[in-house]
């Protein structure tokens, strides 16, 4: 059995992968010919995940579960879904933090395992725009435009090229992760809670931190090397795209943050009096 299914796989790469490297090296993306087949299982496999969680959550948690209505239902296995992959995002991106061929050239540096991690997460960025593109009216323009420069830069990355800042745009994923965790404890009811509340607090301090602390930070000095054309071995069109891509999240998270500074307020000191009204 092994066997066939090895075999098949085997005949379907070589009919697929010669196709894709057809449409995609032209365009400098080498990278999806190559790694295709993972993004597409990593694709899969987060839409099959995201069918598994209502049944697990009404088993696991059937009083939490079970009285949410059926818009929070979605909502709870949609950050659940994301929690999980910002944890995965989060642990590869710091073990990558301190790799001595990307920190030591940060235009030419490039490692093929980190490739293949940023091929899963690709998986996870084309699931995401396609939920943003079908829930639009919930979600609106700001997700599904950083759900889309996700998607192709993932592509621009896993081509080889500027792979140092997939580290500087995806370690801001550090505070996506209390802002899952806080999803969920605000639909389980817990949202004036001491955990609710602390969790809150840790989130506004890695948001403000990582992503402008360290994100804005890198983002501004790719757009003044960019500039000088300082741009190594990378395409020259591409780092014009990344460094681009790195204001617009600035500006994306500079709206967010005033939502986020007045939540705070209210979460911290207001929650007694306001109840859950801005949370």
């Amino acid at each position: 059995m092994a066997d066939v299914l090895l075999a098949g796989y085997n005949a379907l790469d070589h009919t697929i992968s010669p196709l894709v490297h057809r449409v995609f090296d032209p365009l400098h993306l080498t990278g999806v010919g190559k790694y295709w087949h993972i993004m597409l299982v990593s694709l899969a496999v987060h839409h099959l995940i995201s069918r598994t969680l209502p049944h697990l959550s009404k088993l696991m948690l059937p009083g939490v579960y079970g009285r949410l209505s059926s818009q929070d239902k979605r909502a709870w296995s949609v950050s659940v879904l994301c929690l999980l992959h910002c944890v995965f995002d989060v642990c590869f991106v710091v073990a990558y933090l301190g790799n001595a061929t990307l920190s030591g050239d940060k235009m030419r540096g490039r490692d093929g395992n980190l490739e293949i991690y940023l091929s899963i997460t690709q998986g996870y960025y084309i699931w995401d725009m396609v939920l943003c593109i079908k829930n639009y009216k919930d979600y609106g323009p700001m997700y599904l435009v950083h759900a889309a420069l996700g998607v192709y830069a993932l592509l621009i990355l896993t081509s080889g090229h500027l792979q140092y800042y997939s580290l500087v745009y995806i370690l801001p994923e550090t505070s996506s992760v209390f802002l899952n965790i806080r999803h969920l404890l605000k639909l389980a009811g817990k949202s004036n809670t001491a955990l609710y509340k602390a969790n809150f607090l840790i989130f506004s301090i890695t948001f403000i931190g990582v992503r402008f602390g360290f994100e804005a930070y890198h983002s501004l000095l790719l757009v003044v090397m960019t500039y000088n054309g300082d741009t190594g071995l990378a395409y020259y069109p591409f780092a014009c795209f990344i460094a681009l891509m790195g204001m617009t999240l600035t500006a994306l998270n500079i709206i967010w943050l005033r939502q986020i500074m007045t939540a705070t307020y209210y979460t911290l000191f207001k929650s007694n009096s306001k109840g859950n009204k801005t949370q």
